[in-house]
């Protein structure tokens, strides 16, 4: 792609890139590791409230969404607040340290096929994301961190008040002046967030480059941004209505299926252990047909969202290839994929042999 690209090329390439399978593979296999680990930090937090930690494991691993909400209720219920903050801290952690690997290893992918023109390879995409998931993981972390630190710093600063309210004068500017920078990064990430990862696989850059690259283009040019990611969003939105489309006509087909072999009473007996069983009893061995049925059902929706979320990924790629093109006026063959130290450049991978050669200047 060296010649000048328009807005739906790009975006057709996008989809193209989209719609790879070894990319939704990845996907795949980040969405089956992250949530187990949620579902240890919920037994965790179960474990705190109601018994054991071998217990509790085991009723979240069984009933999760039953689990998961009689964990909140029942915190709630105590106020135990900051054993719920806890929880979804470390989920949120877990999602990002999960998300920053996989994540990062689609977004090179996509990013050398925009970019390169050529077939991305997974293991040079994993080898890439194992250098520089950190960057990945720390850019948004860092500017929450840093936003949060502000209110706490501003919020400490008023506490000066208490003590006397001449101090409150000096201390209400600060505050306020607190208060707006911590804002202000909370609407760079708000804005620009969705270029991290782009910088950090196109670029080969670390996470002060990233954040650069957020809040310059996100203050100096936010009317591009903003029409970029409406753009992009509505194009995954249409993504999402129509897989989901999809999927319904699936399950119906699935449900009538179901009412020819097994007959209507029948059917209905085996939704019914579905729905309803996780509220009673043991989810096994009773209706082994009925979780079998669920996890056919589980695995479906759980490809189909590994490929909305590579969708949603390789969109954030082109809305930053967008953003370079227009803003930089860089031509997609000058932005540097690769670096010289890649093997698709090094001559000694290929099979070469680098020769030195002499020359003698003859003085005039």
């Amino acid at each position: 792609m060296t010649q000048p690209i328009d807005i739906l090329e790009v975006l057709r390439h996008a989809r193209r890139s989209a719609w790879d399978q070894r990319k939704v593979f990845l996907a795949l296999y980040g969405l089956l590791l992250l949530v187990p680990l949620i579902f240890v930090i919920v037994a965790a937090g179960r474990a705190t409230l109601f018994g054991t930690f071998g217990e509790e494991l085991s009723v979240t691993f069984l009933r999760p969404i039953a689990a998961i909400a009689d964990f909140f209720s029942g915190a709630f219920a105590a106020g135990r607040w900051g054993l719920m903050a806890i929880v979804l801290l470390c989920s949120w952690v877990t999602w990002m340290v999960v998300g920053s690997f996989f994540g990062l290893a689609v977004t090179r992918m996509a990013a050398i096929e925009l970019t390169c023109d050529r077939r991305a390879e997974v293991r040079e995409a994993l080898r890439f994301a194992r250098g520089r998931w950190h960057w990945a993981f720390l850019t948004p972390s860092c500017l929450l961190l840093g936003a949060v630190l502000l209110i706490a710093a501003a919020a400490g600063v008023l506490m000066l008040g208490r003590i006397s309210g001449a101090l409150l004068i000096v201390a209400a500017p600060a505050a306020f002046v607190l208060a707006i920078t911590a804002v202000i990064l909370l609407l760079g990430l708000l804005a620009g967030g969705i270029l991290a990862w782009p910088t950090i696989a196109t670029e080969w850059s670390d996470a002060f480059d990233a954040v650069t690259r957020v809040y310059g283009y996100s203050f100096t040019h936010s009317y591009r941004v903003l029409v970029y990611r409406v753009g992009a969003g509505l194009t995954l939105l249409g993504a999402v209505i129509t897989r989901g489309f999809r999927a319904v006509l699936v399950l119906l087909g699935f449900y009538v299926a179901l009412l020819v072999g097994f007959g209507r009473e029948q059917t209905t007996a085996l939704l019914n252990a579905v729905l309803l069983e996780p509220a009673q009893g043991l989810p096994f061995p009773q209706s082994v047909a009925g979780w079998t049925l669920v996890t056919c059902v589980a695995i479906f929706l759980t490809f189909l969202l590994a490929r909305l979320l590579v969708y949603r990924l390789v969109m954030r790629q082109a809305v930053y290839l967008l953003l370079r093109l227009k803003i930089d006026k860089v031509p997609f063959d000058n932005i540097d994929g690769y670096r010289p130290d890649d093997s698709a450049y090094d001559p000694t991978a290929q099979g070469f042999e680098l020769v030195e050669v002499e020359e003698e200047i003859v003085a005039q």
